[in-house]
C-alpha cells in the first residue's frame, strides 16, 4: 500500500514539473518571440527611416547635382564630338530584329536624319549589339527592311545596356508581367545614368521606364505604343471571372491586375506625346492611361516596290507573313489549309502555303519544329513550305506570287505585314479582332475576316472560285484602302492645325513656294530642276518624222514622265501606271496647246518632214508637287535644246551634223509656268507648292497654268471641292505674281548658261 502511495506521490511530482517545465517553456518562447519582433520591428523601422534618410539625402543630389553636370557633360559631347545641338534617344533593346517594331524604329531613325542629319544625334538604347558589330546591324537593316543608313552612321550611337536581360521573358516562371516591367525599371535607369538625352523616345512599350527620366532628368518622353501591356478586355475577363467565382485565388489575380493597371497608367501619364499605331491600341491605352495627348499614328508599311508591280490573279500560292512565335498561331493557318484542300480535292496538286517569318532565338526554332510536325503527321509535306529570315527582296517576290494572304493572330494590334500583303496584290484574309478588322480590312471589299478553322477554308475557298475580274475589283479597292492610312490622324490633325495658324511643316507662308534650283547639263536639252526636295531630270531628243495629217506644217511633241508612283492622292484612284499617264497628259496639255513652242519653225518639209521633239522627265527625288516641278523642268530642256541644221534641196532633205553646222535653238514663245494650290476641308484653306505630307492630307488640287502676259494655258481640279468665282480669281491673281518671278529666274538660268558656253568656246578657240 506504502509503495503505491509513493508511486503515486512521485507521478504527481513529475507531472507537476513535468507542466511547470511545459508552462516556462511556452511562457519563454512567447517573451522571445514578442522580443525578438520587437527587435525585428524595431530593425525593420530603423531600417526604413535610414533608406528614407538616405533617399532624402541622395535622391537631391542625384536630381540637382549629378544629373544636371551629366547632362551638361552629355551635350558638350553631341556638341564638340558629333556637332550637333540635340540627342534624340531610342530605348529599343532588341534594335537588330526583323520585326515590326524594328521596322518602326529604323524608319523613324532614317526620317529623322534625312532631315535632321546635321542637328541631330540619335542614340539607341540597346542590349543584344556590341561595338564591333555595328556594321553589321546597319547591314541587317539594309538587308531585311530595304533601308540604307550608311550615309547617316555616324550620326548614330549605340549605348549597350548589361541589364537588359532583366526583360527577358525565360528569368521569368511566375509572376511574368511584375518581373517583366519591374526588371525594365532598372534597364531604363542604367539607360539615364549611360546616357541623358535631350528627348527620349520608347518604341517597345516599356512604361515603366518613363518615371526615371520624367522625374531625374525632366526631359520630354515620347512614346510610340505598339501593343498595349494590359487591355480593358483582360481586365473586364477577371472581373467577370471573379463575379463567377469569389474564391480567394481569383481575388489576388484581380487584386494583381488591377494595381498593375493603376501603376502602368501612372507610369503612361509622364509621357509628353503618345502614339498609337492603331485605333484598337488608342482605344485600350486612353481608357487605362487616361492621358489627353494620345494620337493615331500607323506604322510605316514599305509598299513602294510592291505597288509598281501589276497585279497578278493566276498563281496558286498561298502566303503567310509573320514572325514565328506562338501568339502568331500558325497551327491554325496549316488546320485551315488541310480543310481546305479536304473540300476540294483538285487543290491537292494547285495550291502551296508558303509560311515566311524571322526566327528570334532557340524558342521560335522549337515552335517551328513543332509546326513542321504537324504538317508531316497531316501529310502536308509537299504543299506547304517554311521561309525564315529571308531577304527583303526575296520577301517581295514571294508577296507578288501570292494570291492570298493569311493573318491569325487574335487581337493583332495592327499587321503591317496585312498592309504589305495587300499592297502586293493578294487578298487577305485575317483574324476578326482588333487592328485588321478597326482599320485595315473591310470585309467583303478590301479582304476577309474569319475566326476559325472552318472560317478560314471557306474564305480561302471563296476567293479562289473568284473569276478574274472579282479578284481585280477586290485588289483595286485593298489598295485604295491603304493608301488612304497612310499617314495618320496625328499628322493630319497636326498638318490642319498649321495651316489655321498660318504655319506650314518647312516654316514657309501658305503662298510661298521653296526655292528653284536650275541645273543645265552639258548635253543640250539635259537639265535638273529641283523644287525644294522634289528634283525631276528632264532629258531631251529629236528624229525626223511625218507631220499628223490634219497639221501638215507643224512639228510634233511628245512629253513622257516616269518614276512617278510616289505621287498618291487619297481623293482619287488608280495606280501609278495611270498617274504617269494623266500627269503627262497634263504637262503636255498646258505646254503644247498654251502655243509656247512654235510649232511650225519646227516643220522641215510640208506634208513630208518635220522634227519631233521627245522630251523624258525623270523623278529623282520626292517631296511633293511633281506637277510643277515637272513643267518647269521640260520648259527650261526645250529652251536649252538645240536640233541639228537642215537643208532642204527639192525633196531631199539633208540633216547636218553639229560640226558642218551649228545646231538650232527651238522657238519659245513664253513660258507657261503652273502653280499648284492645295485645297483642305472643302476649300476653307490653300496654300502653294504643297510638300509631300501635305499633299498626303489635301482633299483637293487646284493647278493654275499661266504665262507673265497672264494668259491662261490651264485649269485643272483634282478632287471633289467646288471653289468659288472669288476663290478662283484669288488663286489666279496669286499665281501671276509667282509666274512673273519664276520666268525671271528662267530667263537669268538661259542667259547665264548661254554665256558659259560662250566663254568655253572662246577658251577652247583661243588654244
Amino acid at each position: 500500500m506504502w509503495y503505491r502511495l509513493l508511486k503515486l506521490l512521485f507521478q504527481i511530482t513529475l507531472f507537476f514539473i513535468w507542466t511547470f517545465t511545459l508552462i516556462y517553456l511556452i511562457f519563454l518562447s512567447i517573451v522571445v518571440f514578442i522580443l525578438f519582433n520587437i527587435c525585428l520591428t524595431i530593425f525593420l523601422f530603423w531600417f526604413i527611416l535610414t533608406l528614407i534618410g538616405w533617399s532624402i539625402a541622395l535622391i537631391p543630389i542625384l536630381i540637382f547635382v549629378f544629373i544636371p553636370w551629366y547632362r551638361r557633360q552629355c551635350r558638350l559631347w553631341t556638341i564638340n564630338n558629333r556637332q550637333s545641338r540635340l540627342s534624340v534617344a531610342f530605348f529599343h533593346p532588341y534594335c537588330n530584329h526583323t520585326s515590326g517594331r524594328e521596322r518602326i524604329l529604323w524608319s523613324t531613325i532614317e526620317s529623322i536624319l534625312k532631315r535632321y542629319k546635321n542637328d541631330i544625334q540619335i542614340i539607341i538604347y540597346t542590349g543584344n549589339i556590341n561595338i564591333e558589330s555595328e556594321e553589321n546591324i546597319f547591314q541587317h537593316v539594309h538587308q531585311n527592311f530595304d533601308i540604307n543608313i550608311e550615309d547617316y552612321k555616324s550620326s548614330i550611337t549605340f549605348v549597350y545596356l548589361r541589364s537588359q536581360f532583366l526583360v527577358e521573358e525565360k528569368y521569368y516562371k511566375i509572376c511574368n508581367l511584375w518581373g517583366r516591367n519591374i526588371g525594365s525599371i532598372i534597364v531604363g535607369f542604367e539607360a539615364l545614368i549611360r546616357f541623358i538625352p535631350d528627348i527620349y523616345i520608347d518604341s517597345t512599350g516599356y512604361a515603366f521606364t518613363y518615371p526615371s527620366f520624367y522625374y531625374f532628368a525632366s526631359i520630354p518622353i515620347i512614346s510610340y505604343i505598339h501593343t498595349p501591356t494590359i487591355t480593358n478586355d483582360q481586365l473586364a475577363q477577371i472581373n467577370e471571372q471573379y463575379r463567377t467565382d469569389k474564391s480567394f485565388i481569383n481575388l489576388i489575380e484581380l487584386l494583381y491586375y488591377r494595381i498593375f493597371g493603376y501603376i502602368y497608367g501612372w507610369c503612361g501619364r509622364c509621357s509628353n506625346i503618345v502614339c498609337c499605331n492603331s485605333s484598337w491600341t488608342k482605344q485600350h491605352i486612353k481608357s487605362i492611361w487616361k492621358s489627353k495627348s494620345i494620337y493615331l499614328l500607323y506604322p510605316p508599311c514599305d509598299v513602294t516596290q510592291s505597288l509598281e508591280i501589276p497585279f497578278m490573279n493566276e498563281n496558286k500560292k498561298i502566303i503567310s507573313l509573320g514572325q514565328f512565335r506562338l501568339e502568331k498561331n500558325h497551327e491554325l493557318q496549316i488546320r485551315a489549309f488541310y480543310e481546305l484542300l479536304q473540300r476540294k480535292n483538285e487543290y491537292q496538286q494547285q495550291l502551296k502555303l508558303i509560311l515566311i517569318g524571322s526566327i528570334r532565338h532557340n524558342e521560335d526554332q522549337e515552335y517551328v519544329k513543332q509546326l513542321q510536325i504537324l504538317v508531316n503527321d497531316l501529310n502536308l509535306m509537299d504543299n506547304i513550305e517554311f521561309k525564315s529570315n529571308i531577304s527583303f527582296t526575296e520577301l517581295k517576290n514571294e508577296l507578288n506570287q501570292a494570291i492570298i494572304g493569311l493573318h491569325t493572330m487574335r487581337n493583332e494590334s495592327f499587321g503591317i505585314g496585312i498592309v504589305e500583303m495587300m499592297a502586293a496584290g493578294t487578298i487577305v484574309v485575317a483574324h476578326k479582332s482588333a487592328g485588321p478588322k478597326m482599320d485595315i480590312i473591310d470585309e467583303g471589299h478590301t479582304g476577309f475576316l474569319a475566326i476559325d478553322i472552318d472560317s478560314y477554308a471557306t474564305k480561302m475557298q471563296q476567293i479562289l472560285e473568284m473569276n478574274t475580274d472579282e479578284r481585280r475589283q477586290m485588289q483595286e479597292e485593298a489598295y485604295l484602302n491603304m493608301a488612304s492610312k497612310v499617314i495618320g490622324k496625328c499628322e493630319k490633325d497636326f498638318i490642319i492645325q498649321c495651316l489655321r495658324d498660318r504655319q506650314r511643316l518647312d516654316h514657309r507662308l501658305p503662298f510661298v513656294t521653296r526655292d528653284v534650283k536650275i541645273d543645265f547639263r552639258e548635253e543640250y536639252g539635259s537639265v535638273t530642276v529641283s523644287l525644294g526636295l522634289t528634283k525631276v531630270l528632264a532629258h531631251t531628243s529629236c528624229k525626223v518624222v511625218k507631220p499628223k495629217e490634219t497639221r501638215a506644217n507643224e512639228g510634233r511633241l511628245r512629253l513622257q514622265l516616269k518614276n512617278s508612283h510616289t505621287m498618291m492622292f487619297n481623293f482619287e484612284t488608280g495606280r501609278q501606271a495611270q498617274w504617269t499617264t494623266l500627269m503627262s497628259r497634263q504637262l503636255l496639255q498646258n505646254i503644247r496647246d498654251s502655243g509656247c513652242v512654235d510649232m511650225e519653225s519646227l516643220c522641215i518639209l510640208a506634208h513630208e518632214h518635220v522634227w519631233e521633239i521627245s522630251v523624258n522627265l525623270h523623278v529623282l527625288d520626292y517631296d511633293g508637287n511633281i506637277l510643277d516641278c515637272a513643267n518647269l523642268a521640260a520648259l527650261c530642256a526645250l529652251a536649252h535644246f538645240r536640233y541639228p541644221a537642215v537643208t532642204v534641196i527639192g525633196t531631199d532633205v539633208h540633216v547636218h551634223s553639229t560640226t558642218e553646222r551649228n545646231p538650232q535653238p527651238i522657238r519659245i514663245l513664253h513660258f507657261p509656268i503652273i502653280i499648284s494650290f492645295a485645297l483642305f476641308q472643302n476649300g476653307e484653306h490653300m496654300l502653294i507648292d504643297a510638300c509631300e505630307a501635305e499633299e498626303k492630307v489635301m482633299e483637293g488640287l487646284f493647278a493654275v497654268g499661266m504665262n507673265q502676259h497672264k494668259e491662261l494655258s490651264t485649269l485643272t481640279m483634282l478632287g471633289e471641292i467646288c471653289l468659288s468665282r472669288d476663290q478662283v480669281q484669288n488663286c489666279i491673281s496669286l499665281a501671276h505674281h509667282l509666274v512673273l518671278e519664276i520666268t525671271k529666274q528662267i530667263r537669268a538660268s538661259l542667259e547665264k548658261n548661254r554665256e558659259e558656253q560662250l566663254k568655253l568656246i572662246q577658251a577652247i578657240n583661243h588654244r
